[in-house]
């Protein structure tokens, strides 16, 4: 990571790659910091808005971060809400200090409460001093109950208890890197309710093709193929083009269909949650993947058996 001095002005790069990197112009620092766990950089940008780095890493822009917080937590409400429709639903977000995720979910009146669970407190108390319109509020709601600590271990410690979990973790480096693996999905599996919902990010389709092709064959062993799909999504700060979600649902058969879709969508006009850019249609035709990308699942999965 890196903010750089030019006759142009302060820039940003960012070395997520080891050859190929990515930047952007800096109109102010609004903060930095070394926490405990990591670095924190809040920055202010003439195109982007406010940018959330964590470690070097760009987590979140205030131009596009609603297309990747919005597919992730609506996609999961309304895939739980499809295959068992009860009220009250109990959500788990690992990591998401920043409140994107718990945001979009507490739109929905249908869910009772939701648990933000991130190992480092230093991101939720910076965003709120600095970039309060990332959680808009999702802090002050009643519903919410934030935790500090290892996300990973609180996963461990529950068992049968959440309609939803949203796993909202950095790349799998440093202190993110348990919040990854099949034992991690495992544990997701445990903690999940019959029924119950899992979601999370699955990296560059291009740039990260091994590492998404690996997370979502821990997610297909453990919730099973015919339970999980993948889908993708793009943004203009997430170097790598495509960028892939993974969902699962425990023990049921993935929702799809006409009569799926039918469902979603009157449950989504219910809802009337304001979003930017999510749609129940957008999910479905975001799960149809290249096709030489599924070949390379199916051969992996072939070889597997």
């Amino acid at each position: 990571m890196a903010l750089i001095e030019t006759n142009n002005g302060l820039w940003f790069q960012e070395v997520l790659y080891a050859d190929i990197a990515c930047g952007f112009k800096v109109s102010a620092v609004l903060h930095r910091e070394r926490s405990a766990f990591q670095d924190i950089l809040i920055l202010d940008t003439p195109v982007l808005g406010k940018v959330l780095v964590l470690d070097g890493i760009v987590q979140c822009a205030q131009k596009d971060e609603a297309i990747y917080h919005e597919m992730l937590a609506h996609s999961g409400v309304l895939l739980r809400q499809t295959v068992a429709p009860t009220g009250g639903l109990d959500v788990l977000v690992v990591g998401g200090g920043d409140g994107g995720i718990a945001r979009e979910c507490l739109k929905h009146d249908g869910v009772d409460r939701v648990t933000v669970v991130d190992i480092d407190p230093r991101v939720r108390e910076t965003v709120l001093a600095h970039f309060p319109e990332l959680p808009a509020g999702a802090y002050a709601d009643a519903r919410l109950t934030a935790v500090n600590a290892d996300a990973a271990e609180f996963v461990r410690q529950h068992r049968d208890h959440f309609d939803l979990i949203v796993a909202d973790t950095p790349d799998p480096v440093g202190a993110a890197t348990p919040l990854f693996g099949r034992d991690f999905v495992a544990d997701c599996h445990a903690a999940l309710k019959d029924g119950g919902v899992f979601v999370r990010h699955g990296g560059s389709l291009l740039l990260q093709t091994d590492g998404f092709v690996r997370a979502r064959g821990d997610v297909a062993a453990v919730f099973g193929a015919e339970s999980s799909r993948a889908g993708l999504l793009a943004t203009c700060t997430y170097l790598g083009g495509w960028f892939t979600w993974i969902s699962a649902v425990k023990n049921a058969p993935y929702p799809e269909g006409d009569a799926v879709l039918r469902t979603m969508r009157a449950l989504f006009e219910r809802a009337a949650p304001d979003v930017r850019w999510y749609s129940p249609e957008m999910q479905a035709a975001s799960q149809v993947l290249p096709a030489r990308l599924t070949d390379t699942i199916n051969s992996r999965r072939e070889d597997k058996s």
